[in-house]
């Protein structure tokens, strides 16, 4: 026993050379003296500081959201948040998708799929939100009166010429006032879409909180650009007389309410 440790002691004692040269002449560039026992020193002394960088980067940077550490300084409730921030991201980027989809079917002058949802009880079937052609009939909100708790601008003063009509598909009611009039709109809002369709002419359509949308066609001039925030009340279109389904100035006005066509004077005092 005592001859093998002797063997031990006398490998770890042994003195090791390592010489750099130039592979052309031969020239020594580098000579190292190592030992055994030093180079294990060293090879643990670089593992205990590579150890020591990966905790303090783990601890005291970013980089603790993907690898929890418990000297974290970010506690688990913010972490929570912050995840929840992420997915409600993650549905808005969807829903832009799906409005996007929408309404470039609606430039383009494709017919829109109609995703249909009977509802026995309440004889209600989904349609589309930013529908600037006429859906089915059938995708049409087919209910009674509804409770007005909200406050709404009257869009243009005028005449009453055509009204809320399931049978017709008659989704709005028409305004007839004078060319050029000022439409304005019934509520804060975001102007999701402002453009020229082939039955609507120059059309506007706003998007308000409690899921309602207006939409207003047939007009001469648009004021709002799709993006722009407006307040109740202001100015957005110009009465007119533009688009294949109107025979004179007037403004078709239409109310969604969670997806669903609405009679506009359920909510409106015209």
């Amino acid at each position: 026993m005592g001859s093998f440790r002797k063997k031990i002691a006398s490998k770890f004692k042994n003195r090791y050379r390592l010489i750099l040269r130039r592979d052309d002449n031969l020239e020594e560039k580098v000579s190292i003296i190592l030992e055994p026992l030093n180079f294990i020193l060293i090879l643990c002394g670089g593992f205990l500081l590579m150890g020591l960088l990966v905790y303090f980067l783990l601890a005291y940077t970013p980089l603790n959201y993907i690898f929890p550490t418990k000297s974290a300084k970010y506690s688990s409730q913010e972490q929570y948040k912050m995840i929840q921030k992420i997915d409600s991201i993650e549905i808005y980027l969807e829903q832009i998708k799906i409005q996007s989809e929408v309404l470039g079917k609606v430039l383009s002058g494709d017919e829109l799929s109609m995703d249909i949802k009977n509802n026995s009880s309440q004889k209600e079937i989904q349609a589309p939100i930013f529908s600037t052609e006429e859906p089915s009939k059938k995708n049409i909100q087919r209910s009674a009166k509804a409770t007005n708790n909200y406050s709404f601008f009257i869009p243009v003063s005028g005449v009453i010429s055509d009204s809320f009509n399931i049978q017709r598909n008659h989704l709005g009611i028409d305004i007839v006032a004078k060319s050029k009039e000022v439409i304005k709109t019934i509520q804060n809002g975001t102007v999701v879409f402002s453009g020229w369709t082939s039955k609507g002419g120059h059309t506007i359509i706003i998007q308000h909180s409690n899921n309602f949308i207006s939409v207003y066609k047939h007009n001469a001039v648009i004021l709002k650009k799709t993006g722009t925030f407006v307040s109740a009340g202001d100015a957005v279109a110009l009465v007119g007389n533009t688009g294949e389904l109107t025979s004179g100035p007037h403004l078709h006005f239409e109310l969604w309410k969670n997806g669903l066509a609405v009679n506009p004077c359920n909510y409106l005092n015209f």
